[in-house]
């Protein structure tokens, strides 16, 4: 293992919990990806009030840009937290280029091993809910869609799971980051 990161991590009680949740996602993150390139702050609240002062909303948790990742009070979870931190370690990777929104949030579903929108691992396939059509591609069409389902995170982890039977995540990372579309 290459040399220790130092991560930045703002806790307004239970550090040691807070410092061990951080160790156990970055392991889970780095597991999938081969290593980390971001490195990201973490910024975790125990109260709505507290959530709310850093910026948050209703959301369990939030990656802002590929430097930080917030969680709410419902947010402070091995899976809520890997799925931010996926999407920051994706974008880091991606430099200036950009992803279809189903892809980033089926891959941080993927990676995070959403049990809401995953079967457990095992022989065939992963999906609770297969894509009944094309996944939102924008940011704006993926929260309304989110909004009003759910389950569309279940669809997009679906897509991703099977788009990664047939191809290397490595590969597809560094397609996109050049600026290439994802296989049909």
């Amino acid at each position: 293992m290459g040399p220790r990161r130092r991560h930045r991590w703002w806790w307004r009680a239970s550090a040691g919990l807070g410092v061990l949740l951080v160790a156990v996602v970055l392991g889970v993150v780095a597991e999938f990806f081969g290593g980390l390139r971001s490195d990201p702050a973490f910024l975790a609240c125990l109260t709505d009030a507290c959530y709310t002062r850093i910026g948050g909303g209703g959301e369990r948790g939030i990656a802002v840009l590929n430097r930080t990742v917030m969680l709410s009070p419902r947010g402070i979870d091995p899976v809520i937290a890997a799925h931010e931190l996926t999407h920051v370690e994706l974008h880091a990777r991606l430099g200036t280029a950009s992803v279809p929104q189903w892809f980033d949030e089926g891959l941080a579903v993927l990676v995070s091993d959403d049990p809401r929108y995953l079967l457990p691992e095992g022989p065939g396939d992963r999906c609770r809910v297969a894509p009944a059509g094309p996944l939102p591609e924008s940011l704006d069409a993926w929260l309304r869609a989110a909004g009003s389902d759910p389950q569309v995170y279940a669809q997009a982890g679906c897509a991703v799971s099977r788009l990664l039977a047939a191809h290397d995540v490595h590969a597809l990372v560094a397609l996109l980051a050049a600026g290439e579309a994802l296989p049909g």
